[in-house]
C-alpha cells in the first residue's frame, strides 16, 4: 500500500510538494488528508475555494487539480497521503462509502480541539513508524493505523449530517458533480444530469445552487473552462482540437464562450502565465 505521512513544517522529507505558491493548479494522483495545526491558507480546489485553519479538516481526492493561493507564514498543516486509489485501505462497504463522500461531497469539515489532538498524535506516531526499515509488520501497523484515522474522519462525515434531509440534499449536489466530472465533455445540458439522478431539472438547479452556491449550468461551464484553461496552457493541441475536445459544434463558439468567461481569446491566453486569481 502506497502510503506517505509528513507535514509542512519540519523538515520532513515529502514525495510531492504542493506547498509551492506559483498560482498554478496542481495534480496528485494520490489522495490527500490535510489537518490545519496553526496559521491559514486559501485554497482552491477544482472548482471551489477553502479557506482553512487550525481545526479544519481538508481532503482532496486523486487527480484532483488544486493549488494553495496564500498561506500565513505560521501555517502548520499534517498531510496523510494514500496511493492512486483509495478505496485499498477500506475493506467494508460503509468505509468505502463515507471515503467517497469525504472526497466528493463534504471535503472540508471543522473538527474540536480534541479531535485535533487525537488527529495529531496518530500522525506522529504514523511519521515514526515511515522511518523504521520497512518489513511486513511495519506495513500492517502503517496500513491499520491509517485505516483508524480515516474511520475517524468518516465520523465526522456522519456526524456533520444532523438531519436525513440535509444529508439527501448534500448527497444529490455530489452526485451531481461527481457525474458533471465525468459527462461535462460530452454532454452540458441539465436535462440530461436530472434524468440520470431522477429529479428535474428545476429541482436539480434547486438543490446544487443551495448546497454549493452555484446552479448545474455553471458548474458545467466552470469544468469545461477550467480545462480549456489545462489544455491551453499544458498541450501543443490545436484550438481546433481542444473545442471539439470539449463539445463545441465549432471553434468560433469556443472562442467567445471562453471570452465571455475571461475577457481574453484562447490565442490570447495562451501566451499569458496562467495564475487563476478567481
Amino acid at each position: 500500500m502506497d502510503i506517505s505521512v509528513y507535514d509542512n513544517y519540519s523538515g520532513v522529507d515529502r514525495d510531492f510538494d504542493f506547498f509551492f505558491l506559483d498560482g498554478k493548479y496542481k495534480v496528485c494522483s494520490s489522495a490527500l488528508a490535510i489537518i490545519c495545526m496553526r496559521g491559514e491558507a486559501t485554497l482552491k480546489v477544482k472548482l471551489y475555494k477553502y479557506t482553512i485553519r487550525r481545526c479544519n479538516f481538508l481532503v482532496i481526492g486523486p487527480n484532483t487539480p488544486f493549488y494553495i493561493k496564500n498561506q500565513s507564514e505560521d501555517f502548520h498543516i499534517d498531510v496523510i497521503r494514500v496511493g492512486n486509489d483509495i478505496s485499498e485501505i477500506a475493506d467494508e462497504s460503509y468505509l468505502k462509502r463515507y471515503l467517497d463522500g469525504l472526497m466528493n461531497e463534504r471535503r472540508f469539515n471543522v473538527i474540536s480541539e480534541r479531535q485535533l489532538r487525537m488527529f495529531h498524535i496518530m500522525h506522529s506516531y504514523l511519521k515514526v513508524l515511515m522511518k523504521e526499515n520497512p518489513s511486513r509488520y511495519r506495513d500492517l501497523v502503517v496500513l491499520e493505523y491509517t485505516k483508524i484515522f480515516f474511520y475517524e474522519a468518516c465520523y465526522l462525515l456522519d456526524k456533520n449530517f444532523d438531519t436525513n434531509a440535509p444529508k439527501k440534499e448534500w448527497q444529490i449536489a455530489g452526485k451531481f458533480l461527481k457525474l458533471a466530472e465525468e459527462y461535462y465533455k460530452n454532454n452540458r445540458k441539465v436535462e440530461f444530469y436530472a434524468d440520470m439522478i431522477g429529479i428535474s431539472p428545476k429541482h436539480l438547479a434547486f438543490i446544487t445552487k443551495k448546497n454549493t452556491g452555484k446552479y448545474p449550468s455553471e458548474w458545467l461551464e466552470e469544468y469545461a473552462l477550467l480545462e480549456a484553461k489545462k489544455m491551453l496552457r499544458n498541450t501543443d493541441e490545436s484550438i481546433q482540437t481542444i473545442s471539439f475536445d470539449l463539445n463545441f459544434a465549432t471553434p468560433s463558439h469556443f472562442s467567445r464562450f471562453f471570452r465571455l468567461k475571461t475577457g481574453m481569446t484562447p490565442k490570447e491566453f495562451r501566451k499569458t502565465n496562467w495564475n487563476d486569481n478567481e
